[in-house]
């Protein structure tokens, strides 16, 4: 159970009576009229439009030194940073000081980051453009406005500074306490803005998803917290991520064309039945061909420097779909994140604009200059950060992924197949029964420490149920899910195993939901890992008995 955290509201400095943040009161769209399409390419419906400062231009012109412009892109843009530093920090005060490094950021690297904005707005909108096209009346196709590409790509930038300044000591994180499953399980201390919106994960998803984005831990760290493998910690991040893609899919009243074309049952269900086997190290899950399926702990900043540089050099370096595919699906986990944990924004203390003013140069720019170009620019009325917007491209995800995901894992699977068979003292078991109907025929090579299992002829089940695949460990730690299949998808796909010296036993459970952390449902079938050697008629006992004794 997850539960809130004891700071009251009054530990925010502005939430007063009169100015009370909620959703349904910032609903008054972005810093221009989003009647038109104001995104940052342009294309102005009116003299009068065309003639008004955007963000990226106002950002543009801080980077030729234009404090005026500067002021402007911090009004309009500020209480969302704010927000979501009030969400992350233990303290008001710590949030102000993180808030103005992200913006004294911003005016350092203003060139360099107007840069960035613009390149990653362009390849926002090609996504969209590209899956409009297939809609009814691809002109009507909703368009993400100026001020939501602005925030998809500051929003990130600002979690990093304030994840950084958490693990160099210069801010302390919100205090968060794992909860023991036998007191109820889940994690204390959460704002309580953000319970109902994490409420879709299971307890060990919402511990890891907050101790990540929100205390900015590592995913070793995290593990360390909650007494979990690193493997199933990055498991439980991803799997998270995509339970709140899934249930932003059946909330939403308007979705965007991508949503309405991608994301179906079908491609939901087939996301979690991919063969996917975490290592303990980011560098090892590259080489075994799992660059896409890190995508969200990199969008979670769950990851060290280091950890990062490797998973960029691999997107850099990687062939056009993966690339793709890998872009996507950061963008999209961050689109989520984002609708979610800045959806309370919180106007920050006036003087905090002049401190970020006065450290910047020694030019004076005075707040009747600031007034004159918000107003002309319309951004004194504050609006809810795009509440139901936000998924612009993570349907696309689905859908790339789907085919990506096929051919990657056929082009993994068969290295792994060919490897196992090419091993001449590779142990071949045929004929394993299923409690449920089919049998499957298992490849183990110990010397190479891979292996995989083809099903045949497996029995349907009934209703929602599925198979669930498990690699059960030598030790006492938590078991790893391999996904969950239909009989058919079973009988399709030659599910692959690495890393087998670490565990005991592929097992085989039926549960009548999707994505368990661990083994529920009966078991109808168990495949031994290491050939069982005895001197005469054994029976019981393990094989982890035989090796102890």
């Amino acid at each position: 159970m997850d539960t809130a955290s004891d700071r009251s509201a009054s530990d925010h400095p502005e939430d007063l009576p009169d100015g009370d943040l909620n959703r349904a009161e910032h609903d008054r769209g972005s810093v221009h009229d989003t009647t038109g399409n104001d995104d940052v390419g342009g294309r102005p419906d009116s003299a009068e439009s065309s003639h008004d400062p955007r963000l990226s231009e106002l950002l543009a012109g801080s980077a030729r030194g234009d404090q005026p412009s500067f002021a402007t892109f911090y009004e309009a843009t500020s209480d969302v940073v704010y927000g979501l530093a009030l969400l992350m920090h233990e303290e008001p005060e710590g949030a102000q000081a993180s808030m103005l490094a992200v913006y004294h950021q911003l005016w350092d690297q203003a060139d360099e980051r107007a840069q960035d904005l613009r390149l990653q707005s362009q390849a926002s909108e090609l996504l969209t453009d590209e899956h409009a096209a297939d809609e009814h009346r691809p002109d009507d196709a909703y368009r993400p406005t100026e001020y939501e590409l602005v925030l998809e790509w500051l929003v990130p930038l600002a979690h990093r500074i304030f994840v950084e300044r958490f693990r160099e000591g210069l801010a302390t994180p919100i205090r968060l306490a794992v909860v023991p499953a036998d007191e109820g399980g889940g994690i204390a201390g959460l704002p309580e803005e953000i319970i109902e919106d994490i409420s879709v994960l299971s307890d060990s998803q919402s511990q890891a998803l907050a101790l990540s984005y929100l205390a900015g831990d590592t995913h070793q760290q995290v593990g360390a917290a909650v007494g979990a493998a690193v493997p199933a910690v990055k498991s439980r991040l991803r799997d998270g991520m995509t339970r709140m893609h899934t249930r932003r899919t059946t909330r939403e009243a308007e979705l965007d064309p991508i949503l309405r074309a991608a994301v179906t049952k079908k491609d939901v269900e087939r996301s979690g039945a991919v063969n996917r086997n975490f290592t303990e190290d980011i560098g090892a899950d590259v080489e075994h061909g799992l660059l896409v399926e890190l995508a969200e702990v990199y969008a979670l900043d769950a990851i060290d420097n280091r950890e990062r540089a490797v998973l960029d050099e691999a997107a850099l370096t990687a062939d056009e779909a993966t690339a793709r595919a890998w872009d996507t699906r950061v963008l999209s986990a961050r689109r989520t994140l984002a609708e979610i944990f800045t959806a309370y924004p919180v106007v920050p203390p006036g003087q905090l604009l002049e401190e970020v003013l006065y450290n910047l140069s020694d030019q004076e720019v005075g707040m009747g200059m600031v007034e004159s170009i918000s107003s002309h620019t319309e951004v004194a009325p504050k609006r809810e950060p795009v509440v139901k917007r936000w998924m612009i491209v993570s349907g696309l995800a689905v859908v790339v992924l789907a085919a990506v995901l096929l051919i990657w894992g056929l082009t993994i699977g068969q290295d792994v197949q060919a490897t196992a068979d090419g091993d001449p003292e590779a142990r071949v078991v045929d004929g394993i029964e299923l409690a449920e109907g089919g049998t499957a025929r298992a490849v183990i090579s110990e010397a190479e420490n891979v292996g995989y299992v083809d099903f045949s002829e497996v029995g349907e089940l009934e209703g929602d149920a599925t198979y669930q695949l498990w690699l059960m460990p030598r030790d006492d730690a938590q078991p790893s899910s391999l996904g969950n299949f239909t009989a058919a998808e079973l009988e399709e796909e030659i599910v692959t195993l690495r890393n087998i010296e670490s565990n005991r036993a592929l097992q085989i459970t039926v549960e009548q939901i999707r994505g368990e952390e661990r083994p529920m449902g009966e078991t109808v079938g168990e495949i031994e890992m290491r050939e069982r050697v005895t001197d005469g008629p054994q029976y019981g006992g393990s094989a982890d008995q035989e090796e102890e004794d």
